[in-house]
């Protein structure tokens, strides 16, 4: 499984190739489309009555990730890509957060295995967190130790039940993972610490919301790899 430290240096250090950075652009625009055909929905007027500071980016990444989430062809990581959106300067920087963030996700994703979403987590908002994380430290350019506290104040937070896809909750948890990234990209970034090994640790994410040995119910050779050996295709 993959370690919170080559999770840093690919946050910090990877240049996406061009096929990763077709993706990402692609599924940005799905998630912006679905963000605004969401934004009318009862549940996001219902959320924004609860706003403690409308318009924050914290709010934003929640508002707009949930939009996205509760209408039909959202992207594959509605999270990743909310907390690019709130975060990144501009869309150069967006494509190439929601590049890293969707390699991320998708090889937590892997590494948590079946047993993940057997037990009855939704992956959108566990993998989707750390994702999501990985975004936001790539569009803030974070340096490698507020990138490292970064994962583990979201791996902490991760959460949400696949019992609530159906209800109003499923769309929430998605966006508050998103708000989740932004909050943690900020706090780290301003002194906040976080686990040292809060991803493979004995206490980590891996090791509290899986089974071991979850790398034996990875498929092939491409997720025993390092993290961007093998960029996933669209999809």
């Amino acid at each position: 499984m993959i370690t919170t430290s080559e999770v840093v240096d690919f946050v910090r250090d990877t240049t996406p190739p061009p096929t990763a950075l077709d993706r990402a652009l692609v599924e940005l625009g799905r998630f912006r489309r679905a963000a605004r055909r969401g934004a009318d929905t009862p549940l996001v007027a219902t959320l924004k009555q609860v706003a403690v500071r409308p318009g924050s980016l914290l709010w934003s990444a929640w508002i707009d990730g949930t939009a996205a989430a509760a209408v039909d062809g959202r992207p594959a990581w509605v999270a990743v890509c909310a907390a690019a959106s709130a975060l990144a300067v501009d869309d150069g920087g967006a494509i190439e957060a929601v590049a890293i963030g969707y390699e991320v996700a998708d090889r937590v994703r892997a590494d948590l295995g079946v047993a993940h979403t057997e037990a009855g987590w939704s992956v959108q908002c566990t993998a989707g967190a750390i994702g999501a994380a990985a975004a936001a430290g790539r569009a803030l350019g974070l340096d490698v130790g507020h990138v490292h506290h970064l994962i583990g104040l979201c791996a902490t937070q991760a959460a949400g039940l696949a019992a609530a896809a159906d209800t109003d909750t499923g769309p929430l948890q998605i966006g508050k993972a998103a708000s989740n990234a932004v909050e943690a990209a900020l706090l780290s970034r301003n002194g906040f610490t976080s686990a040292a090994q809060p991803l493979e640790g004995r206490r980590g994410l891996f090791a509290l919301m899986s089974v071991p040995p979850a790398a034996a119910e990875r498929n092939g050779t491409a997720a025993d790899a390092r993290l961007g050996a093998a960029w996933s295709s669209p999809g």
